[in-house]
């Protein structure tokens, strides 16, 4: 049986100079609480390692093909009952202690906080999961932000490991399939988790690169979700998303500069969603779910 400790996972890649915040938030919030952090480096070479090997974690010094298989290799080192996942360019916040402390009372497979959003420490977003619970549309059409739950280690290794070869839409893949799996889900109004939006960041940059990156991602995300689909209405769902991905990408690429990218990304998008009735769905979904967080 996996140890009553949290265990607090981070893949990283050149993560100075926001690494150290990032670690000293663990420590300063879970000082009362028994806890790991596993650090999964995959070839750092910006004096990353040399902080790493003298801050008290546990160290993966592995050469990986992205951030998902950094996450992998550290979730498998873990020893505790509970998974909490820090990019190294964020932030736990106190309310991870509520978390952790409402996960060992109930014993639930995923217990989820709230999450912000901070650009220059000014905070611009907060979710608001607390209004209901997550569902597969949720996942695809707010803000999934998979970094404010605490994942039971049972719930992860029935689920097998991130999928490493369809970028950042590994984040909603993951979501869906611990949703399918999860037995029992349960919340705790505190926010547990900062984002911080900056320019070296892979999914807040916000810039139009970044953007068509996280769309693109997604496309791929799409494409793996129809080859598991069980049912018409779930496709129909995944089409919708895709459609949308489809336009947004092609939008990122032309502000982006990217005129003749934008192009064939447009047309693409209304060449593999034909039916009028997905992009109505998709249209209504992304109304309904826009600037807000997947929920519970």
């Amino acid at each position: 049986m996996k140890e009553s400790i949290l265990s607090v996972v981070m893949p990283c890649l050149n993560g100075m100079p926001h690494l150290p915040a990032a670690i000293e938030s663990v420590k300063s919030v879970l000082s009362g609480d028994s806890h790991e952090i596993i650090v999964a480096d995959g070839g750092s070479t910006d004096g990353t390692l040399d902080y790493l090997r003298n801050a008290g974690v546990t160290l993966i010094e592995k050469p990986d093909r992205s951030l998902y298989e950094g996450l992998n290799n550290a979730i498998s080192l873990a020893h505790g009952q509970y998974i909490a996942w820090l990019n190294s360019d964020d932030l736990l916040l106190g309310g991870v202690a509520d978390l952790w402390r409402k996960a060992r009372e109930g014993q639930a497979d995923i217990v989820t906080g709230e999450a912000e959003i901070a650009s220059d420490g000014k905070v611009v977003w907060r979710s608001d999961h607390h209004v209901g619970p997550m569902s597969p549309a949720s996942i695809l059409f707010a803000v999934p932000t998979v970094n404010s739950r605490l994942m039971h280690t049972g719930l992860l290794q029935a689920a097998g490991p991130f999928p490493c070869d369809i970028g950042l839409g590994a984040d909603r893949y993951m979501l869906l399939k611990l949703l399918r799996l999860a037995g029992r889900r349960t919340f705790q109004p505190s926010t547990a988790y900062r984002y911080n939006s900056h320019s070296g960041s892979k999914t807040m940059a916000a810039t139009w690169k970044s953007y068509r990156d996280v769309h693109d991602a997604n496309l791929r995300m799409t494409r793996a979700l129809r080859d598991e689909a069980s049912g018409q209405d779930e496709r129909g769902l995944i089409d919708a998303f895709a459609s949308l991905s489809g336009l947004a990408a092609a939008r990122a690429a032309f502000f982006g500069g990217e005129p003749i990218k934008a192009m064939g990304d447009g047309l693409a998008a209304f060449r593999d969603n034909p039916s009028p009735a997905n992009w109505y769905r998709g249209l209504s979904l992304y109304r309904h779910y826009r600037g807000h967080g997947s929920g519970w």
